[in-house]
């Protein structure tokens, strides 16, 4: 999706795009979601073998028109993937929503699997998903499995984000076994891994305050 799709009312304000995490699309960000202003929900765009989360950010600044002064909102890949786009425009804020800003948040049970087959990475994401809601489900059998199998791979790769931002704001499920909960994080919920879909009003509200 570009720039003038989705929600996006035009005008001189920034335009808040959010990123889905792996195995998602805009169906993460559904109601609620949409009541911010100028708020887009992305899919990821068509693979075209990204191998490291720095091009695949290239590739998603490229294809949903993100531009110097814009918002970022992203869930745990859509989140990484958005602080890497920090080093190419100059985004005024970032919201992380049960994402991380380095490798070493991701749960300690992924980094031990994330060499092995593609199958154990597709079981443990069903497990993300099947115990959440229909839409949960339709989105990550839709999802590019090459893709996901080649950013499986990629976050474990991926330097995280170089400095602390003023500009980050982060929000996190307390359950959330995945990403488990991180040392600073401004809002708890008491959620897993999918606070996007699961507490959609309270991220929202979250984010409200900044915007």
């Amino acid at each position: 999706m570009a720039r003038g799709e989705r929600g996006y009312a035009g005008g001189n304000q920034a335009v808040i795009h959010a990123l889905p995490g792996m195995g998602g699309d805009h169906r993460m960000y559904q109601g609620v979601w949409n009541t911010l202003p100028n708020f887009i929900a992305h899919d990821w765009p068509a693979y075209q073998g990204e191998t490291t989360i720095g091009t695949l950010a290239i590739s998603v600044c490229d294809a949903c028109g993100i531009q110097d002064g814009d918002i970022l909102v992203g869930s745990s890949l859509g989140g990484m993937v958005a602080c890497e786009i920090l080093k190419t425009r100059r985004i005024s804020k970032l919201f992380l929503v049960g994402s991380a800003i380095s490798p070493q948040e991701i749960s300690p049970i992924f980094r031990i699997f994330h060499p092995l087959s593609g199958a154990t990475l597709l079981k443990m994401l069903q497990r993300v998903t099947t115990h959440i809601s229909y839409t949960a489900t339709q989105m990550f059998a839709s999802a590019d499995v090459n893709f996901m199998l080649a950013m499986r791979k990629a976050i474990f790769e991926w330097k995280g984000l170089e400095s602390t931002e003023e500009i980050v704001r982060r929000i996190h499920g307390r359950s959330d076994f995945v990403i488990p909960l991180p040392d600073k994080v401004e809002r708890v919920l008491d959620g897993g891994h999918l606070i996007t879909m699961t507490h959609a009003e309270e991220c929202v509200d979250f984010i409200r305050r900044y915007v």
